[in-house]
């Protein structure tokens, strides 16, 4: 080179201004995966760790890390791709190179090579942080994820490499200065309008570069464009858009296929993956519309979610998610205050009253052994908090059925509690039922603490990606009702897949086992969205659990905080409703799981149950109040277990330095974070009073799962082997040793 290099006119570094000027959004996408990769944001919610310690067919492995690697080089194709689409037109001199895609590739590598490097750095860091391998496993994973990369930008550049046409081959060497009408020959962009004539090339506006890379380790001299005929380099870059436009509509025509094998488990990716692939259609739509509209662009990307907004309030385009079981094909329920009123009167209240006073019997039946002996009842409640709180609280059972022998569950009545929680009491409970019915022979083996640490989110978040976010338009059937795939029937199917089938039920099989004392009633309670009641799920009626019984002393204008499901869905078939959506109701997360509509009239939509209840105490108090003097006579007071998967007494932190945007977002936040705290400081007053009016003795005793800053379990369907561990660990800490070691004591 004659001239002196300069880093200011060096194509690698021009093109870096160009994505900061003109490709935000583009550039936006980039920093998210590299913010997930290291563990910068959704730490909480196990984001990060889905690409950190990726799971395939139920193993962290070379065959998962090497999807994870191949789904990130189909982003940073994608990426190129939109970036040659959008920028190449900047720099025409790209025009006259041989294979100018691949050129483009070689000097827009910096994001590539930036995103694998931090990566690689943050996922063996995460694996020697959490002894998730040997150093022969790292390597091996490493290397999944290199091979998987490579392979796909490989296949990629051979395809661009193979059709894309650069000027010799279109026009010879030696046609460069000979003017010819195009018009006829222009490649239409399909994906991508072309840009137009006149703005492909402006010497007033035109990017100064002087060198680029010709190859991975050449710097070469950028050819002066003057002499070139601009309708022909114009042509070039056309013919190249339509290849470009043609493998996106590959990548979109796998996605639906993927959509079509979604059920098959050798296609359910690990969600790591199928969050770059949503990425990648992302990046891939924004590049289209930019393309269209250049700098009106913003605006239509507005235009278009307000199109898609209104759309969706249509079910053809937007099916909502339903409860599996109910039908949605009879006339449907109505949903008021004067039903409300309806179902919690004096009649129903003394009828189911009195259905539960025979289950009350049957329980002091079964643990009566010494005449002149009461025995305690036992409640168990159960925080939220995804599938860390399942396989906890399921831990909890398993050791206390354990060293109680089997006596702490059979002295148990009522389960009640939110989200994960309930996940894991309610498969205990199943387990435990089967080994009743002589199914299963031990309730102790690790099998099944193992089957319920499996992962659900690979499903669910695959799920998410090729069906929910385009179209959902796959349907299975139960019975004769029909129902849309979406990612709430991938949660189930997944849980249902995991816990062996023994969850896949339907509410009504467990009315007689709860009505005959085999096992304990469990209450499901999750929340009404419309206008925040709860709405109690339960095989048995419950209408006690939902009235407000007039005091002469009381007069008062109340509103009803519950509603029965069983009695406002009976014509709806509410006791045909699989087990597994009445889960899935109480945990519902917004945003993760869809909400659920209800066949009412307004349309009920649910989530969360831990949004009004996260420990289960409201149902577990109007339950001890309603049979308290049954209570009272009959056992020796109540032992209410509190599966906790936080600390009740929080440490006191002093507010921190007020900056504007702290001013904005703090009322909002601190609601937010101190919701299950108020919910706390509620419960403990109603158990104050809950000793003005029971004359029994009531033990609430609380075993929590050990989270410290070091130590903070993520809030999310999947689970890695080092926090498994620790779930398992934390049973074993002092103040939980000591607080099962007492409930024991007392239930003896």
């Amino acid at each position: 080179m004659n001239k002196r290099f300069s880093w200011k006119t060096f194509f690698p570094i021009q093109l870096l201004l160009a994505h900061v000027k003109h490709n935000k959004i583009l550039t936006l996408s980039w920093v998210l995966l590299l913010l997930f990769v290291t563990q910068t944001i959704l730490k909480k919610y196990g984001v990060p760790y889905l690409y950190l310690t990726p799971e395939y067919l139920g193993e962290v492995s070379f065959l998962s890390y090497f999807i994870i690697g191949f789904s990130f080089g189909g982003f940073i194709i994608a990426f190129n791709i939109s970036s040659y689409i959008s920028n190449g037109h900047r720099f025409p001199f790209i025009a006259t190179l041989s294979r100018p895609f691949l050129k483009y590739f070689i000097n827009n590598s910096f994001f590539a090579i930036t995103l694998i490097v931090v990566y690689l750095t943050s996922m063996i860091k995460f694996l020697i942080q959490q002894n998730e391998g040997s150093g022969y496993d790292i390597f091996i994973f490493v290397l999944g994820f290199i091979l998987g990369c490579s392979v796909n930008i490989t296949l990629s550049l051979v395809y661009f490499i193979n059709t894309n046409k650069d000027f010799s081959k279109l026009f010879g060497k030696e046609d460069q200065g000979e003017e010819e009408d195009i018009a006829s020959k222009t490649h239409l962009g399909i994906l991508h309008k072309p840009v137009s004539l006149e703005n492909f090339y402006n010497p007033d506006r035109e990017w100064n570069v002087q060198t680029y890379f010709s190859s991975l380790f050449k710097i070469s001299r950028a050819r002066d464009t003057s002499k070139y005929d601009i309708a022909k380099l114009y042509q070039v870059f056309n013919q190249n858009h339509l290849n470009a436009a043609l493998f996106e509509i590959l990548v979109f025509v796998t996605i639906i296929f993927l959509g079509f094998a979604s059920d098959i488990k050798y296609f359910t990716i690990p969600a790591g993956a199928s969050l770059t692939l949503m990425f990648t259609m992302f990046v891939m739509l924004t590049s289209a519309i930019h393309s269209w509209f250049r700098g009106w662009s913003n605006l239509a990307l507005i235009t278009l979610f307000l199109i898609i907004n209104f759309l969706s309030q249509f079910k053809f385009f937007s099916p909502p998610n339903q409860a599996y079981g109910l039908n949605y094909n009879v006339e449907k329920a109505e949903y008021s205050d004067e039903i409300m009123d309806l179902f919690s009167n004096p009649i129903n209240f003394q009828k189911d009253y009195l259905h539960t006073l025979g289950i009350l019997k049957e329980w002091k039946d079964k643990n009566t052994m010494l005449k002149n002996q009461k025995p305690k009842m036992v409640f168990i409640t159960a925080s939220g908090g995804g599938m860390r709180s399942a396989v906890w609280a399921f831990s909890v059972c398993q050791y206390l059925d354990s060293i109680s022998n089997g006596d702490f569950f059979n002295k148990t009545q009522l389960i009640t509690g939110s989200s994960g929680g309930m996940i894991g009491l309610s498969y205990f409970r199943e387990l435990y039922l089967l080994k009743k019915q002589n199914q299963i022979n031990n309730l102790q083996l690790k099998k099944f603490r193992d089957n319920l640490s499996k992962d659900i989110l690979n499903r669910l978040g695959f799920a998410w990606t090729v069906n929910d976010l385009i179209f959902k338009f796959r349907s299975f059937e139960i019975g004769d009702k029909k129902y849309k795939k979406d990612r709430g029937y991938a949660f189930e199917e997944q849980l249902n897949e995991n816990t062996e089938n023994v969850l896949n039920k339907k509410l009504f099989e467990y009315y007689i086992p709860e009505k005959e004392s085999q096992i304990p009633m469990l209450i499901l309670s999750p929340t009404i969205v419309n206008d925040g009641r709860r709405l109690l799920i339960s095989p048995q009626p419950i209408s006690y659990l939902t009235n407000l019984k007039p005091q002469s002393t009381l007069r008062n204008n109340y509103i009803h905080e519950s509603v029965e499901f069983t009695r406002l869905f009976k014509e709806q078939e509410a006791t045909n409703l699989r087990f597994s959506s009445a889960l899935r109701m109480s945990s519902t997360f917004p945003y993760v799981m869809p909400i659920v509509h209800l066949p009412s009239e307004p349309e009920i939509q649910i989530m969360d149950a831990g949004i009004r209840d996260n420990f289960g105490m409201q149902t577990t108090l109007k339950f001890l109040y309603t049979y308290r003097k049954w209570l009272e006579m009959n056992t020796s007071g109540v032992v209410v277990l509190q599966i906790r998967d936080l600390e009740k007494n929080k440490e006191i932190i002093a507010g921190e330095k007020n900056t504007i945007l702290k001013a904005l977002t703090a009322p909002v936040g601190n609601i937010y974070k101190n919701l299950f705290a108020t919910q706390d400081y509620t419960h403990d007053q109603m158990v104050q009073y809950a000793s003005e009016w029971f004359e029994g003795e009531i033990d609430i005793v609380d075993i929590v799962l050990e989270q410290t800053e070091d130590k903070n379990l993520s809030l999310s369907w999947h689970l890695t082997k080092k926090e498994i561990e620790m779930i398992h660990q934390s049973i074993k800490t002092n103040n939980n040793i000591e607080a099962l070691n007492y409930i024991n004591t007392k239930i003896k």
